[in-house]
């Protein structure tokens, strides 16, 4: 929820950029003009540690960004278990390169387990003859 403050500057936005280049102009600087962090506009205030437009929807917006490039600098590449091909993950758990060799190393483990029951049910009903 926006404080009293912010409801305020967001009435007085038109008011606060005219005190804004006034001021420029005297060389004080009361009102700052600032580029929102979270969505890009470009917004004046007077609260002096602002950083965001609407600063919980636009804070949340900004921390999300800044994680999401922190993890795609941070990621390395893999390699595919089912292909052996190197691939860059889109996410942290990845294990193969795409839905296919997912999906084919899933019936190989499925059909290798099946055969292997197979097997143990052909050595029992042999021994049992």
């Amino acid at each position: 929820m926006s404080s009293y403050n912010e409801r305020l500057e967001w009435e007085y936005q038109d008011y606060l950029k005219q005190r804004y280049e006034e001021q420029q102009a005297a060389g004080y600087d009361g009102v700052r003009k600032i580029v929102c962090g979270g969505c890009g506009r470009v917004f004046y205030t007077t609260i002096y540690t602002k950083k965001y437009c609407h600063s919980y929807w636009c804070g949340n917006q900004a921390n999300n960004r800044r994680q999401r490039e922190y993890r795609q600098i941070h990621r390395q590449d893999l390699v595919c278990q089912c292909c052996g091909e190197k691939f860059t993950p889109k996410r942290a758990g990845a294990r193969y390169c795409s839905n296919a060799c997912r999906q084919k190393d899933y019936r190989k483990r499925v059909t290798d387990a099946a055969s292997a029951q197979n097997e143990h049910l052909d050595k029992r009903n042999v021994s049992t003859k």
